[in-house]
C-alpha cells in the first residue's frame, strides 16, 4: 500500500490547490496537457481530470455531456470510436476549430511531469475494467495519481480489488459514507471530497474534521461554480470569493487541507499572502 501523497505537501503549505479540468479558457481546452500545464504554472499543486471511454474501449481525457460544447456533436463520446474522436476537431471558448485535439490517457500520463499531481476523476464506471489498471500501472506514474468516485458499494468493491495500493478520495455527501468507506481496509483511503449543502452539515463539524485529520485522511472542497443549478459548498464558491469577499477566509477558517478551483491562479495570490 503506498502512503498517503499529500500529507508530506501539507507540511509546507496551508492548503493544496487543485485546478478543476486544468486551466482553460481561449484557445486553450479543459482535459488537456495544455490546460495541466498552464493550471502547474498558475499555481495549482493538483490537476483534476475526467475520463471516458470510447466504443472500442480506449480511454480519453473528456467530461462526458460536452460534447456540443467541445466536439460540436450531439453523440455521446461513449457511442463514438478511437477513430472519431481523433478526427474531431476540438472548439474553443468561442466555438472556433482551436487546432486541438483531445489527449488519450495515455498520452496524458507519458507527457505528465514527475512530482506533478494528478486527480482523476469520472473514471469510476471503468474500474471492473483490469486494462483501465494496467495502463495506469504500465505509466509508471501511479503514485502521482489519486482517484476519486461517490461512495457507492459497487465503486468501492471494484476499486478495493483492481486498484490495490492506489490512492483514493471518496466524494461523500454526509458522515455515514465516510463511515461506509472506512469499512473497506483494502482501500488506500487518503481524504475524503466533501460535498456541503449548508454550512451547518455533518461534515463540518468540529468533532468530525478532527476526527478524521487524527487519520491523517485530507479534506477536499469544490470552490468551483458549476451554474445556478449546483451548490456544492453551501453557496460559497469563487465568484463569491473574487468578486464579493474577495477571499477564501471562510474555507481556510476550517482546515480544509485542498480545495478545488477554477481560478488557481487567484487562489495562489491568496495563498501567498496568508499568515499561517
Amino acid at each position: 500500500m503506498i502512503s498517503n501523497p499529500l500529507r508530506d505537501k501539507l507540511m509546507t503549505t496551508p492548503f493544496l490547490i487543485m485546478a478543476h479540468r486544468g486551466f482553460w479558457g481561449g484557445n486553450i481546452i479543459e482535459n488537456t496537457i495544455e490546460s495541466a500545464i498552464l493550471a502547474y504554472r498558475a499555481g495549482a499543486d493538483i490537476v483534476e481530470v475526467d475520463i471516458c471511454r470510447t466504443a472500442d474501449h480506449q480511454y480519453y481525457l473528456f467530461h462526458d455531456g460536452n460534447e456540443p460544447k467541445v466536439l460540436c456533436r450531439e453523440e455521446n463520446f461513449k457511442e463514438l470510436t478511437s477513430e472519431d474522436i481523433n478526427n474531431s476537431p476540438v472548439y474553443n471558448s468561442i466555438g472556433s476549430p482551436s487546432g486541438h485535439r483531445l489527449n488519450t490517457l495515455a498520452q496524458f500520463l507519458d507527457w505528465l511531469p514527475k512530482g506533478k499531481m494528478i486527480n482523476i476523476d469520472r473514471s469510476w464506471e471503468y474500474w471492473s475494467d483490469p486494462a483501465f489498471f494496467e495502463l495506469i500501472r504500465r505509466s509508471g506514474k501511479q503514485e502521482q495519481l489519486i482517484f476519486k468516485s461517490p461512495a457507492v458499494t459497487e465503486y468501492l468493491t471494484h476499486f478495493s480489488e483492481n486498484g490495490k495500493g492506489l490512492a483514493y478520495i471518496p466524494i461523500i455527501f454526509n458522515t455515514g459514507e465516510a463511515d461506509l468507506v472506512l469499512s473497506y481496509s483494502e482501500l488506500n483511503t487518503v481524504g475524503f471530497e466533501l460535498i456541503i449543502d449548508h454550512f451547518n452539515s455533518d461534515l463540518l463539524s468540529e468533532e468530525w474534521l478532527k476526527r478524521i485529520r487524527q487519520k491523517d485522511l485530507v479534506t477536499v472542497v469544490n470552490s468551483e461554480n458549476l451554474g445556478n443549478e449546483f451548490n456544492l459548498l453551501g453557496g460559497f464558491h469563487d465568484d463569491v470569493a473574487l468578486i464579493e469577499n474577495k477571499s477564501w477566509d471562510k474555507i481556510v477558517d476550517l482546515g480544509i487541507g485542498i480545495i478545488q478551483t477554477d481560478w488557481p491562479n487567484f487562489l495562489n495570490e491568496y495563498r501567498k499572502n496568508m499568515k499561517w
